[in-house]
């Protein structure tokens, strides 16, 4: 006769959660310090800012790559979050344009070791880098939005994430990212201005051209 299972063991679950606690705790510290000090800070810089040895640091963690995983997962939490927020057309396609690189160039800028950090952290096998879960969210949002825009009709009939979205994504990454690697050749506000001026040009011709058919409500760009 199989004897059936006891109850649960209290003392696993509560070093589960204190485990899981204490890595939060730790990769908040080493935001903190690549912050500070860079995105090539040394391990043993983030276990003294922690007040642990890096071998008592390596028990709540199996390697460097995975402290390096839970800290770009942490940080793009924060973007994501800093952004997300800015990216709505209610004000009107530039207003919401504009607030959203802001958005973004303020958390960069402001962060710029962590950002360095994030870019630079190899895909695991298997999964996607950092890098490409910001834009894969960002894609998802700006999808939305264009939906709404357009209206169901003009939106069923478009591949709004595969092809219109992901493109004005990749766009706006790969200039501010551009801009980035030389921000002497051009003022952050001249690089917005333009910025703007060139996503416009992408996002009008397709909301004319939905507004021509009938189905982009009033307040965006045309009558419904």
């Amino acid at each position: 006769m199989t004897t059936p299972p006891g109850p649960p063991d209290g003392r696993a679950s509560r070093w589960v959660g204190h485990r899981e606690r204490r890595r939060e705790e730790i990769t908040g510290t080493a935001i903190e310090v690549l912050d500070r000090e860079g995105p090539d800070a040394p391990v043993e810089s983030i276990a003294r800012a922690c007040g642990v040895t890096r071998q008592v640091l390596y028990r709540q963690f199996e390697n460097r790559h995975d402290l390096d995983v839970a800290i770009a997962d942490r940080v793009v939490s924060m973007l994501l979050e800093h952004v997300i927020a800015r990216m709505t057309a209610d004000h009107g396609i530039e207003a919401g344009l504009r607030g959203t690189l802001d958005a973004y160039l303020d958390f960069v800028l402001d962060h710029r070791p962590l950002y360095d950090f994030v870019r630079a952290l190899p895909s695991a096998p298997g999964s996607g880098s950092p890098v490409d879960r910001i834009t894969d969210v960002v894609v998802t949002v700006v999808a939305s939005i264009a939906g709404e825009l357009l209206g169901p009709d003009a939106s069923g009939r478009l591949p709004l994430r595969d092809v219109y979205a992901t493109g004005l994504v990749g766009l706006a990454d790969a200039v501010v990212s551009r801009w980035l690697a030389d921000p002497g050749a051009r003022s952050r506000e001249d690089l917005v201005d333009a910025l703007v001026d060139v996503l416009q040009l992408c996002i009008e011709p397709v909301l004319g051209g939905a507004a021509a058919g009938g189905v982009v409500s009033d307040g965006v760009t045309g009558t419904a």
